[in-house]
């Protein structure tokens, strides 16, 4: 335990060890300082709309236990979008010390007994994960059966968790690691107009030389192209959105004896593409 939060994990995770955790207790908590004033570079076309199916899903039973993997600061608002059903109940989890959370744990390995969900978010957060398909492995098992899962996963970003930053999925990717459940609905969470304001602004701060430069060029790129992102409300799911996506979302079901075929994902290709090998 620290500071009355549980540390769930492994004695030899030596990524994440649990003795570096015992003296987080004073700072667990981020500045905002000026990243609080930034306009934000993205878009999200899914979260609210998706969010509010998966409540209504998971609120049919009772209880509803329902996990929040990767949670960082996202208490305040998945708990407002989540309040209509008030026997839902929340479990916040990370890895990362400073997040707001009801117990730390790695997503590799989830403290939990089999089916002990019934609804899993993974919000942006199996880009930081050394194995996806391991963590979705995990989702898997302590789901109950017909649980529901969220996951949005980033497909043209640049780095934005430092060396905590290893994959990226195409829509199609994001459907084949999540081969294993019901598909009730995926797509893009932000497009082409979200992608093209990261880009000037990663290109921007490769002329940035310090810490204050660089905060100083993200906001002033922020404030002149914002207008870029709402582009993407206009393009919504078209097929060349889906190719130039920033980020995607996936939203399924655990259902007995699901497995979707690579050839089936292949034929469910959304985008403009029209490239075939055979």
């Amino acid at each position: 335990m620290v500071g009355g939060v549980p540390v769930l994990i492994r004695s030899d995770n030596t990524v994440f060890p649990r003795d570096a955790y015992v003296n987080s207790v004073s700072s667990r908590r981020r500045t905002q300082g000026l990243s609080g004033v930034f306009p934000w570079k993205s878009v999200n076309l899914s979260y609210k709309r998706q969010l509010a199916v998966f409540g209504q899903a998971v609120a049919k039973s009772d209880p509803a236990h329902v996990l929040v993997i990767g949670s960082g600061d996202q208490r305040a608002w998945l708990a407002e979008l989540l309040a209509p059903y008030p026997h839902v109940r929340i479990c916040y989890s990370d890895i990362d010390r400073f997040a707001s959370v009801d117990l730390y744990c790695d997503a590799h390995t989830l403290p939990f007994w089999d089916g002990a969900f019934q609804g899993v978010i993974a919000s942006a957060v199996l880009e930081h994960v050394l194995y996806p398909e391991r963590a979705i492995a995990e989702i898997h098992r302590v789901l109950a059966d017909r649980g529901m899962v969220y996951s949005e996963i980033p497909f043209m970003q640049q780095v934005h968790e430092g060396a905590y930053d290893f994959t990226r999925y195409t829509l199609s990717g994001h459907r084949r690691v999540f081969h294993d459940f019901e598909e009730l609905s995926s797509g893009v969470v932000a497009g082409p107009g979200t992608t093209l304001l990261w880009a000037i602004e990663h290109f921007m701060l490769c002329f940035a030389p310090g810490r204050i430069a660089e905060r100083l060029t993200a906001l002033m790129v922020r404030t002149l192209f914002a207008w870029l992102k709402l582009f993407d409300y206009v393009l919504g799911n078209a097929s060349a959105a889906v190719d130039g996506a920033s980020c995607t979302y996936f939203l399924g079901r655990k259902a007995a004896g699901t497995h979707v075929s690579d050839r089936a994902i292949i034929d469910g290709y959304s985008g403009r593409k029209r490239l075939t090998h055979l």
